[in-house]
């Protein structure tokens, strides 16, 4: 049962808390690369369209922050985490604060998710020629977020639930924002993607390292449940490198502009965050600088690579 002290807050402002906004960055950072390879890819683009598919990629991942904070409380694993370093891990608190009710939670989260579903079927209607690619993609994403720590299926208790948050807020929202702009597919937003999630994924794996031992109690097997804290060190390490290889190799094979090796001068704070992983990835209270870390190193990383792509547009 939780300690935490109750407050009063308005509900508004407690179910916006809770919905983690300032984690949307993770969605803005792939979608905003489908639109500027578009743009750069066929020379203009609907900037009506474009603005819609970032609210539906928005209000789909508030949409599954609420619905997986629901469920984890529903579990009791939040209830009952001691290391958690709100609202980074173990949830908002805002259902353990006494600030609303799980049920308000889940209405607010499935209501958000329905606003992106009719939102989804208006883009859909003006881009017909796509439609069968973006129903898959936008299936996958309601199946995500219905089932991502709902019951039956629970894919984040299976240790699959990284796979699929490297899925969904990587190549699949770039790819998305490419195809209802540009009307085809194409490798070069899947790979932008396939970058941007990895980072995203190493978001959700070095919170799971605090939040592992209140998780395994709750029977949530994710990743690093399964490995353990000591084994994870190189799972996050692998997703910190591995979109810098990606990139070196399709950077040389001519399908990501050379312009893209402004992202290697954050290479060096990758490394340092991962050092501080391996280090102190037994104590949640000291690996906080890798978790705040890791975080603003998938913002500065998406930064660099707007900017390597604005660049593309003026180089040869």
């Amino acid at each position: 049962m939780s300690t935490e002290k109750q407050i009063n807050i308005p509900k508004w402002k407690a179910l916006i808390l809770a919905s983690r906004p300032p984690f949307l960055q993770v969605t803005i950072a792939p979608i905003i690369m489908g639109i500027l390879i578009a743009w750069l890819h066929i020379g203009s683009i609907d900037i009506v369209l474009a603005v819609l598919t970032l609210l539906v990629g928005c209000l789909f991942h508030l949409s599954v922050n609420l619905a997986h904070e629901y469920y984890d409380w529903k579990s009791g694993t939040d209830n009952i985490n001691i290391n958690a370093i709100r609202p980074f891990t173990g949830g908002s608190g805002m259902i353990q604060l006494g600030a609303i009710t799980p049920l308000e939670e889940l209405i607010f989260g499935l209501s958000l998710m329905i606003l992106g579903v009719i939102i989804g079927i208006y883009i859909l209607l003006q881009v017909l020629k796509v439609a069968l690619t973006l129903l898959f993609i936008g299936g996958i994403a309601v199946f995500s977020i219905l089932f991502y720590t709902t019951p039956p299926i629970k894919l984040s208790y299976r240790g699959v639930g990284e796979f699929f948050v490297f899925l969904n807020f990587g190549p699949l929202m770039a790819l998305g924002a490419y195809v209802v702009l540009a009307q085809r597919i194409h490798l070069e937003p899947l790979i932008i993607g396939v970058l941007l999630g990895l980072f995203t994924a190493s978001i959700l794996i070095i919170n799971e390292f605090p939040d592992a031992e209140a998780d395994a109690k709750a029977g949530k097997k994710h990743l690093v449940v399964r490995l353990g804290v000591k084994k994870a060190r190189y799972l996050y390490a692998l997703t910190m490198l591995l979109p810098y290889a990606l990139a070196a190799i399709f950077i040389a094979l001519q399908v990501l502009p050379m312009s893209v090796l402004l992202t290697f001068l954050l290479l060096p704070y990758s490394i340092k965050k991962i050092k501080w992983c391996f280090k102190h990835y037994a104590s949640p209270r000291e690996l906080f600088p890798a978790n705040i870390g890791t975080i603003l190193n998938h913002l500065l990383y998406s930064i660099l690579l707007i900017i390597s792509y604005v660049l593309a547009y003026f180089l040869p």
